[in-house]
C-alpha cells in the first residue's frame, strides 16, 4: 500500500487528528477521510503519516461488501 496524507489537522481540545489520505492498494486507487483519537499531538509529518498508516491498516482489514 502506498499513500500520501493530503490534509491533516489536530484538534487539541478533542484530542483528534482529522486526515485525508490518497493512494493505491492492490491496483486500486483510494481516498480516505478519517479521524483518530491521539494521546499526544502528532507534531511531525512522520508522526502524522504513522497515525494514518495505523488507521488505514485497520480500515483495510475489514471485509468489504464484495467479500474482498
Amino acid at each position: 500500500m502506498q499513500f500520501k496524507v493530503t490534509y491533516a489537522r489536530y484538534w487539541p481540545e478533542r484530542r483528534r487528528l482529522e486526515f485525508t489520505a490518497t493512494g493505491e492498494r492492490d491496483g486500486c486507487v483510494f481516498t480516505v477521510v478519517s479521524d483518530v483519537v491521539c494521546l499526544k499531538d502528532p507534531r511531525t509529518p512522520e508522526n502524522i503519516h504513522l497515525v494514518a498508516l495505523a488507521r488505514l491498516t485497520e480500515i483495510f482489514r475489514r471485509k468489504s461488501a464484495s467479500g474482498r
